[in-house]
């Protein structure tokens, strides 16, 4: 079974599976996800707790160790694993398998771990997973989905805002929602704001007591460039810049992106429509909007060229061209926007 986070807590009386896997990036809403599914569990009787971190030399037999053990306590136990990657090695996947071929009806198995590729999902060794218990996607708040996200989440503490406020603490935090929460707390804190105490924020409250804490990653670049935002492409490559991301890390998902939209592109001009060229290429479906309007405005050729400045770019960061790496991936992610390059004077 699948479902989204947002659904753990609808059923509360609703029979508990054996195993549970809740996967995605956002350590905030991955975070709150475990804690709803934790207080649903406990609360059919599950007090017991067993935390195990998987890492490289995770031995899986602690796992099946853990499962047929008894509880000191007689009580019905939650085995949580805590996974750094959610691609699972040979051992780990037999290892679940095995457990769940006949799982212990006193325990409730849950894996926490980041977001499943898209293909993993289809393999048969997933689906078998996935029929044994409950998958949870926790889907990460894009960016124009951050401040209704914001709006809410200060109703939730007792506060009213400006759009104008809600906009300046949206640009503030941006990509962060842990700094949202942590600001919207502070803001709760200092205005005496709460469930039963209702206090209005403005744009004056927003500047004076927020902090600027954007942060961004490679999908929020490539976002901007797909959807034609040059302003926030800027943004992006300077705040990243600046936090000392490595830049062939940039440059190794824009290229990926940029051989994604050729070969869509390349369908398209075999007459193939964009919904089935996309499909063809394995887009995911929550991309789809943001890639299908780069394909519509931009030609084979000029998306053809940009992966040829990529591999250009590559060549300055490994120091075989003058070119200033940081400078190039700038204009090359307006290029992608489909905005006029900018001068020199304004990328430095």
């Amino acid at each position: 079974m699948r479902i989204n986070s947002d659904q753990v807590g609808q059923s509360s009386n609703a029979k508990i599976a054996p195993f549970y896997w809740i996967a995605g990036d956002e350590t905030l809403l991955v975070q709150e996800t475990l804690v709803q599914l934790r207080t649903r569990v406990r609360e059919q009787g599950f007090s017991e707790w067993e935390l195990l971190f998987v890492d490289r030399s995770f031995d899986w037999q602690s796992l099946l160790q853990s499962g047929n053990s008894m509880s000191l306590f007689s009580d019905k136990k939650i085995i949580e694993l805590r996974l750094s990657s959610a691609k699972l090695d040979d051992a780990g996947k037999a290892a679940l398998k095995q457990y769940l071929h006949s799982p212990n009806p006193d325990n409730v198995l849950i894996l926490v771990s980041p977001r499943v590729e898209p293909a993993a999902l289809n393999t048969q060794w997933f689906k078998a997973l996935e029929s044994a218990g409950v998958f949870v996607t926790v889907w990460p708040v894009f960016a124009d989905k951050l401040p209704a996200w914001i709006r809410n989440r200060m109703a939730s503490a007792g506060m009213t805002a400006d759009p104008d406020a809600i906009a300046v603490l949206t640009e503030r935090v941006e990509g962060n929602l842990l700094a949202a929460d942590q600001e919207i707390k502070k803001l709760s804190v200092l205005t005496g704001a709460s469930p039963k105490q209702k206090v209005h924020i403005d744009r004056k409250h927003i500047m004076s007591l927020v902090a600027d804490s954007s942060r961004y990653n490679s999908f929020n670049l490539i976002d901007a460039a797909l959807t034609g935002d040059a302003r926030r492409c800027i943004k992006i490559v300077s705040g990243l810049r600046a936090e000392g991301t490595e830049i062939l890390q940039l440059l190794g998902a824009l290229s990926a992106e940029l051989r994604r939209l050729v070969a869509v592109s390349h369908h398209v001009a075999r007459g193939q429509n964009l919904a089935q060229a996309m499909k063809s290429e394995g887009v995911r479906r929550n991309h789809e909007k943001e890639l299908s309007q780069a394909v519509q405005r931009t030609s084979l050729i000029e998306l053809e060229t940009m992966l040829g400045d990529a591999r250009r770019i590559d060549l300055a960061v490994k120091g075989l061209s003058p070119a200033d790496p940081w400078s190039e991936l700038t204009q090359l992610v307006l290029r992608l926007s489909g905005h006029h390059i900018l001068p020199q004077s304004v990328l430095s």
